[in-house]
């Protein structure tokens, strides 16, 4: 059955400051005055206390509204870079995008990463060209810079048409018409024709706009070659087609202030984003066999929840986004990822701060839905006898990971931090195995410092983040042989164990390995695992530093033995102690954990951030020019690249961005190493052979 609704669900995309929020509430405000904030602010959506701190989104924000019987969904995703991560997740869940281009700014070092991430997710899209009533504003400047920046070919749509000190409409291309604003109505404006002084430009920008439509579609071409005249449908339609294949990126313009172009804009969304039931929905089965069905609202319900909140008060909140069927109030629905059944008790729409009961949801639609059992970000719910699995959110290597540390201690952190990562998946808790921190791991400073606050106004826990310890290793680089004799009389049985050992140093990555090489039986074969044992337990602390010491082979090639009194436990401290002592004569080294990055940067950057990397022991493998800036590859000590997202962006303007993970271990040069070794000695990290005897 066809879905008789005009629906639009998509993404609002822009740089923060691009003014992409204030275009939402300007779409609220024409589709009803009373929902939207008079003054164009920004209050109502960014509602959170970091939002308002900072005077930017950091989270996904859904609109639902209708307009002249149209329905709007609309996602309003963050543009800072540590949250855009968001902006995929959106993408996923919506059927196209928004793109807002400040006319102020432009898109050079502001947009390119949003474009790339709206690129590579393959929605169809246009851009609109922000803030027209800026006093600064450069519509024809800003046009230039998104070709020049995003490396796309921009059609322009309209074209704004300026007065002495103000906007005085738009030229519709397709139409050749003058919106025409009086200056007082916001979103209001009547047909005129288009000025003479604007004509000769408006002709030359619709013919590009005719020729690009005629190109995205062969029948169009044709007859555009043949010399027909292309009628505003057609050309509309090939505009579409144009977008959906990502060909050119149409530019519309819009003043939030003012209210100049934000009407047409949801006409545009209407005509060149595609409707909810042209998308084919694609998943598995709970076999894991690939899976398709119809978006139509009689095929088997499956949604996607998209957000998740933990409330105080209400409790767990789930916002949902229908892709087929018809979900209804009372419903029983499964998720994939569980197996178990979920109950939905009331549908809710979002309208802002506020929510709006609804008795059922088609696709495209946005749902709230509250008290669900276990459902999270990324979770599919689905009609329990059809079921089906749609693809998960993806989860990117987080760059940036600090250590916590809270005055309530580790578990009342710990269980604030979960029910964060239950909102946002992009973080990550962990407990490093090597130093025993605990960490949280993000995508970038801002990312953390906002979960930090976070931590403390939802949950009560103040925690303080601090760079966390680089995970050091020992090794040794040449081969020893010691003897651990142990031997100790007391008033009855006495200990004793002799072991001789021999250390030889293997490759890096090989770990430790031992060797029996025991002949003769002067050691019983019992006590010949006490040995490993003692060894084994001589790893977590090495001679230098007290670090674990990794990438050798130790074999067992001598000993002697008591008939009464050795023991398990004598052989353990003997082969700790012949450890302990060869692995001084075996030149130990301290290693670093090297860390493995991939940095982006729009070219006139590259020479800074090579220049820092190299400061910071870096060696660049190689560069590789991108559509938009040039990527390098590095290795980089773990312990010069703590703060790189926080120096990056201040390299680059906030617009470089990296991804971070571990590559392998190299040896720590010898004047820094051993700054390293005096502040653990000092620091009581260190034991002595004779400490331990």
């Amino acid at each position: 059955m066809a879905n008789t609704r005009v629906i639009r669900t998509f993404s609002m995309l822009g740089a923060d400051g691009a003014g992409k929020t204030a275009l939402v509430e300007a779409l609220l405000r024409v589709a009803d005055a009373k929902r939207a904030a008079p003054d164009g602010s920004t209050a109502r959506l960014d509602a959170e206390p970091e939002e308002k701190k900072r005077n930017f989104t950091l989270s996904l924000h859904p609109e639902s509204f209708e307009e002249n019987g149209r329905s709007f969904h609309v996602l309003d995703c963050p543009g800072f870079a540590a949250f855009l991560t968001e902006v995929e997740w959106a993408l996923q869940v919506t059927d196209g995008a928004i793109l807002a281009i400040s006319a102020a700014d432009g898109a050079h070092n502001r947009s390119e990463r949003t474009y790339d991430v709206l690129a590579e997710s393959g929605r169809p899209a246009f851009a609109v060209i922000t803030r027209l009533d800026h006093e600064q504003a450069d519509f024809h400047e800003a046009l230039e810079d998104i070709e020049s920046s995003l490396k796309v070919k921009a059609i322009p749509l309209q074209l704004p048409v300026f007065g002495p000190d103000r906007v005085k409409g738009l030229a519709d291309l397709v139409s050749m018409k003058l919106h025409a604003w009086d200056g007082k109505s916001f979103g209001q404006w009547t047909e005129a024709d288009i000025p003479a002084e604007a004509r000769e430009e408006a002709e030359r920008l619709r013919t590009a706009l005719v020729e690009a439509a005629a190109e995205s579609d062969d029948e169009l071409l044709g007859k555009y070659l043949d010399g027909a005249v292309l009628a505003e449908e057609e050309i509309l339609r090939g505009l579409a087609a144009g977008a959906a294949a990502q060909r050119f990126l149409p530019v519309a313009c819009a003043g939030a202030k003012s209210g100049v172009g934000v009407r047409e804009l949801l006409d545009l969304a209407v005509r060149i984003l595609p409707a909810p039931e042209a998308r084919v929905v694609k998943g598995t089965d709970l076999h894991g066999k690939e899976t398709v069905r119809s978006a139509a609202p009689d095929a088997p319900f499956s949604g996607q929840v998209f957000k998740t909140t933990i409330d105080h008060f209400a409790g767990r909140i789930d916002y949902l986004r229908v892709f087929s069927g018809t979900l209804r109030a009372d419903a029983t629905v499964v998720n994939p990822r569980t197996r178990t059944e979920e109950r939905i008790g009331h549908l809710y729409r979002t309208d802002g701060a506020q929510t709006v009961e609804v008795n059922e949801a088609g696709p495209g639609d946005f749902v709230v839905l509250v008290k669900l059992k276990d459902a999270h970000t990324g979770d599919t719910l689905c009609d329990r006898d059809v079921p089906i699995a749609l693809p998960p959110f993806a989860q990117h290597v987080r760059p940036v990971s600090y250590a916590v540390h809270a005055k309530a201690g580790d578990d009342k952190a710990a269980a604030a931090l979960q029910k964060i990562i239950e909102e946002d998946p992009s973080l990550e808790l962990t407990r490093s195995t090597e130093t025993g921190e605990m960490l949280l791991q993000g995508m970038g400073q801002a990312h953390l410092d906002v979960t930090v606050e976070r931590a403390k106004r939802k949950h009560g826990v103040e925690i303080t983040l601090t760079p966390p310890s680089p995970a050091y290793l020992e090794t040794i680089t040449a081969a020893a042989k010691a003897q651990g004799k142990f031997k100790r009389q007391t008033g009855g049985h006495g200990q004793y164990g002799d072991a001789h050992v021999e250390l030889q140093p293997k490759p890096r990555g090989e770990g430790f390995e031992f060797e029996d090489a025991i002949v003769g039986g002067v050691i019983p074969r019992q006590f010949i695992p006490s040995v490993e044992k003692g060894i084994r337990g001589a790893l977590s602390s090495g001679p230098l530093a007290g670090y674990p010491v990794v990438d050798f082979r130790a074999r067992l090639v001598f000993g002697s033995y008591h008939d009464v009194d050795s023991s398990d436990m004598a052989f353990q401290v003997a082969g700790s102690m012949a450890f302990k002592k060869a692995v001084l004569e075996a030149r130990p080294i301290l290693l670093e954990p090297i860390m493995k990055l991939e940095v982006r940067v729009p070219e006139e950057y590259v020479g800074a951030v090579m220049g820092d990397l190299n400061s910071r022991r870096a060696k660049v493998q190689g560069m590789e020019p991108l559509a938009r800036g040039v990527l390098i590859r590095a290795t980089c000590p773990h312990a010069e690249a703590m703060t790189y997202d926080a120096d990056l962006r201040s390299l680059t303007q906030g617009v470089g961005y990296f991804t971070m993970e571990a590559s392998h271990y190299d040896p720590v040069p010898p004047h820094i190493a051993q700054k390293i070794i005096e502040k653990r000695r000092a620091d009581g990290k260190v034991k002595g052979v004779e400490e331990e005897k």
